[in-house]
């Protein structure tokens, strides 16, 4: 009996955390990045319905990351900020293993709601435009917007004001966009696209830098996790 009180205190809990957490997340102008990507999602995908030219998934894998990175933009950078304006940071600190408890499920629950749209669009994609590989295409659009995810949520501990972060990660990514073309054929591209292959690189060694490319991705992207949680330990920064 013990345990069935636990178990369902536990669950208890985790709903009524996930539901706060969504609260956060969908406050405020969040909104607008949600309806900016569905707006810039339906625009390119009517140019590329509508278009002569036969469409191919390479040409759509930008749309895809550029909508990726506006639904995570605003919860990553401003979810700081948030919590110090709506004077909630004061609570969560009293918890303990705060960042455990509270930004990991906020970083999953962004994450697991950027996956479910980003599959849908890649999904009426391959309906409407050209078919592709629905769950092979959304993995990919993953990496780069979980690590400019990732990075924005650990410079928002670091500026600790979400305009700043926000222009912070602007330039970054304005930065890795004009190193885009002359690290076309580097594992070191953060905008790497797997379905692009270079001329004059055979299949076999574009698979193997697409792989060392998703590698070094996940993992600078765990650093960056693991470097924006330990930040969140300094309380006498953030209150």
């Amino acid at each position: 009996m013990g345990n069935k009180i636990s178990f369902f205190s536990f669950l208890n809990i985790g709903s009524k955390m996930i539901v706060y957490n969504l609260k956060i997340i969908f406050a405020n102008k969040f909104i607008w990045f949600l309806l900016g990507a569905f707006a810039f999602y339906v625009g390119l995908i009517l140019i590329y319905i509508f278009s002569e030219d036969i469409s191919r998934v390479e040409d759509l894998y930008g749309v895809f990351v550029f909508c990726g990175l506006l639904l995570i933009f605003y919860p990553t950078v401003f979810g700081i900020q948030n919590d110090q304006d709506a004077r909630t940071i004061e609570i969560l600190f009293g918890i303990p293993n705060y960042r455990y408890k509270v930004w990991l499920v906020r970083m999953a629950l962004i994450y697991v709601i950027t996956f479910a749209i980003l599959l849908l669009f890649v999904w009426l994609s391959s309906f409407l435009v050209v078919r592709m590989p629905v769950v092979s295409v959304t993995y990919h659009v993953l990496y780069p917007v979980f690590f400019l995810g990732v990075m924005s949520f650990m410079v928002s501990t670091l500026v600790r004001n979400g305009n700043g972060s926000a222009v912070i990660m602007i330039i970054f990514s304005l930065f890795f966009l004009i190193l885009e073309e002359e690290l076309e054929r580097s594992k070191w591209n953060v905008f790497l696209n797997p379905f692009e292959l270079p001329n004059n690189v055979s299949e076999t060694a574009w698979s193997n830098i697409v792989v060392e490319n998703r590698i070094i991705l996940l993992v600078v992207t765990i650093l960056f996790l693991l470097s924006g949680l330990y930040n969140l330990q300094k309380r006498e920064k953030f209150i």
